[in-house]
C-alpha cells in the first residue's frame, strides 16, 4: 500500500510543477496585456509551485482525489497553452 501512496504523491507533485512551469513559460504573442490577469497567473503559478514542492519536500499526504483534480487542472492548463484568460473565458 505505501507504494501506491508514494505514486499518488509523485503524480500530484509532478502535475503541480508541470502546471506551474507551463504558466511560467506562457508567451503572450498577439494577445492583449491585462495586468489583473497577469497578476492572477503569477499568483496561480506560484501557488502551484509551492504545492508541488511541499508534497516533494515535506511528504505531505495526498489523496487520490487531490491527485486526480490537479491532473485534470494540468490538462486544462496545457490545452489553453498556459493562457489563464482562456481558462476564465466562458466558451460559447
Amino acid at each position: 500500500m505505501p507504494n501506491i501512496e508514494l505514486a499518488v504523491q509523485l503524480i500530484a507533485a509532478i502535475a503541480y510543477l508541470l502546471s506551474a512551469l507551463r504558466l511560467a513559460c506562457y508567451t503572450r504573442g498577439d494577445a492583449r496585456y491585462r495586468r489583473s490577469i497577469s497578476l492572477l497567473a503569477s499568483l496561480f503559478g506560484g501557488v502551484l509551485c509551492i504545492c508541488g514542492l511541499e508534497i516533494l519536500l515535506d511528504r505531505q499526504p495526498t489523496s487520490f482525489g487531490q491527485a486526480a483534480a490537479i491532473v485534470l487542472l494540468c490538462i486544462l492548463i496545457f490545452r489553453s497553452r498556459g493562457n489563464v484568460a482562456a481558462l476564465l473565458r466562458p466558451s460559447a
